[in-house]
């Protein structure tokens, strides 16, 4: 096989797989919390602007799953708390899970810290759950069914809170080293607070990133660009 061809292959095989993971939710970019609804982790003055001064809203994607960049990495998982009546749950990297009991638990520190070493590149292996339902990174819903859990992600490559978007100007990080995942466990309508579990994943070694829709586009038009390449080679 030439190399032309080894590569018009290869794009065909990524193409279907980012197809494939992005065709179960439309990855929006928008805010958190929704409407009227109030995140109790970002109105809670944690980042030292002063009393009542909240750190949202926050902008980033929803519907989208995070895919680990150049790996092996290390990754440290925080669990900062979360407001919730459910007993919801996180697990993910095949070491770290974290438990959630009711009511509010929220705290400007880590509650919990799970430290994973030699994380391949590719889909991150993560899900949080909830008694209503599983969203797991590689099929995170989109937020436009009510009583589905799903999970928000900000990315960032600024250490601390003072890395969380604020600037809601509908332009957002695509990948960073750094990432918030912010879970609704679909309770209480579509009260969009995505506040029932918060999470944070600090990558070492790599970078995360989203397949966004514009990926997916580029890749299609290189691999039709090498296959035109390849035809009129053939002509000749």
């Amino acid at each position: 096989m030439t190399l032309l061809k080894k590569t018009v292959a290869a794009c065909a095989v990524a193409l279907a797989g980012l197809a494939a993971t992005s065709s179960h939710a439309a990855l929006t970019l928008g805010n958190i919390p929704g409407g009227a609804a109030t995140n109790d982790f970002l109105s809670t003055d944690f980042d030292g602007a002063g009393p009542g001064v909240p750190i949202g809203p926050v902008e980033g994607w929803y519907g989208a799953d995070l895919y680990l960049s150049g790996g092996p990495a290390q990754i440290t998982v925080d669990y900062f708390g979360a407001e919730a009546g459910f007993l919801n749950s996180f697990a993910g990297f095949g070491s770290c899970g974290f438990n959630h009991g009711g009511n509010n638990t929220f705290t400007g520190s880590p509650l919990q810290t799970c430290v994973v070493n030699n994380v391949a590149s590719g889909l991150l292996s993560f899900a949080f759950t909830s008694p209503l339902g599983v969203a797991s990174n590689g099929s995170n819903p989109d937020n436009t069914t009510d009583g589905i859990p799903n999970f928000f992600v900000s990315l960032t490559s600024i250490a601390g809170f003072g890395g969380l978007d604020t600037t809601l100007d509908m332009s957002t990080s695509g990948s960073g080293t750094i990432a918030w995942l912010f879970f609704d466990d679909g309770g209480a309508g579509d009260d969009d607070n995505h506040d029932d579990m918060v999470v944070r994943l600090t990558i070492t070694g790599g970078s995360v990133g989203i397949p966004e829709p514009g990926t997916i586009a580029l890749l299609g038009a290189a691999l039709l660009g090498m296959g035109a390449v390849r035809r009129r080679r053939a002509s000749k």
